[in-house]
């Protein structure tokens, strides 16, 4: 476990330090990372969800502990939001990052400590977070944010949901799987091949992304932002799904969706549609650094089952 997280991390390290010493210019780094979200990354995720061996029963309690965990998390983040103050912009930031998980970074370490199994039920994740996490955090954002466009909630709301290219992939995997629609070898070989790819690439985009600058004056959102990944998302995903019954790779798996920082794309919503974008880039960077203790502990703790959730 320790193993896959620190080889995860140092990928992502690699890739901030690369960005650093301009190994290539921000235009490379910007195809790089459009080229994983729009072809590689879909390309594992369809590979996994139509090979997938999901129980019937199973997915029920797990994508249920998702949306109690989701629900609870904005509670949280508009709650924190009025009771320190905050301005609306930034709210909508600290939405995103107490909601939105970055499954690249949650998925390579699934698949470097539990193997393929646990890589499915993390895809599963991905399909059941990816749409509430964008309607709400979208939503947020244009009520409590500036309007940059002028459109309407529910345009905007159809439009980012329609773009994005790992939902699409994921649904059109589960038809494959459902249907037994029969798949030509060399499209399977070929979507392993984008798999195998997509990982490694996106880590050290991620690591590019970072941004470790002064934090101006957000001591108190940061603060409730890294709370929310520290402690609370893993806390709640684990402790629902231990009570509906979810097994201990689930449960594994679970934490670490819950652990995972806010998703990179979060920077590009948030300047999009009246977020605080610095604020949101920050949040991003600081609970990324932050993983590398996040990650391990609730691995851990969601190992512990049981003894521990009783006696919290």
């Amino acid at each position: 476990m320790l193993s896959a997280i620190a080889a995860t991390l140092a990928i992502v390290a690699i890739g901030h330090l690369l960005k650093r010493r301009n190994f290539l210019p921000q235009v490379a780094w910007d195809s790089i990372t459009r080229l994983c979200y729009w072809v590689l990354f879909p390309g594992l995720l369809f590979n996994l969800m139509s090979t997938a061996e999901l129980n019937a029963s199973f997915v029920g309690p797990f994508l249920a502990t998702l949306l109690i965990g989701s629900a609870i998390m904005i509670g949280y983040a508009l709650l924190f939001g009025r009771v320190t103050g905050m301005s609306g912009p930034a709210t909508g930031s600290l939405l995103q990052g107490s909601l939105r998980h970055n499954g690249f970074l949650s998925l390579s370490i699934l698949q470097g400590t539990f193997g393929v199994s646990a890589l499915q039920m993390g895809a599963l994740a991905i399909a059941g977070l990816v749409p509430v996490s964008n309607i709400v955090s979208v939503a947020a954002l244009l009520t409590l944010g500036a309007r940059r466009d002028g459109r309407g909630l529910k345009a905007a709301i159809i439009a980012e949901i329609a773009r994005n290219p790992l939902l699409g992939a994921i649904i059109l995997g589960l038809l494959v799987k459902y249907f037994q629609i029969p798949v030509p070898a060399f499209v399977s070989q070929m979507t392993v091949f984008l798999g195998n790819a997509a990982l490694p690439l996106l880590l050290l985009c991620i690591g590019a992304s970072l941004q470790f600058s002064a934090f101006r004056g957000h001591a108190v959102p940061l603060i409730g932002a890294v709370v929310s990944k520290l402690v609370l998302f893993p806390f709640v995903l684990v402790s629902v799904g231990w009570w509906l019954g979810l097994d201990a790779l689930a449960l594994a798996v679970l934490a670490a969706t819950g652990a995972a920082p806010t998703a990179s794309s979060s920077y590009a919503l948030a300047s999009e549609l009246g977020g605080d974008a610095e604020l949101m880039a920050e949040i991003i960077s600081l609970q990324t650094l932050f993983a590398a203790l996040s990650l391990p502990l609730w691995r851990r703790l969601a190992g512990a089952g049981p003894t521990l959730l009783a006696f919290s």
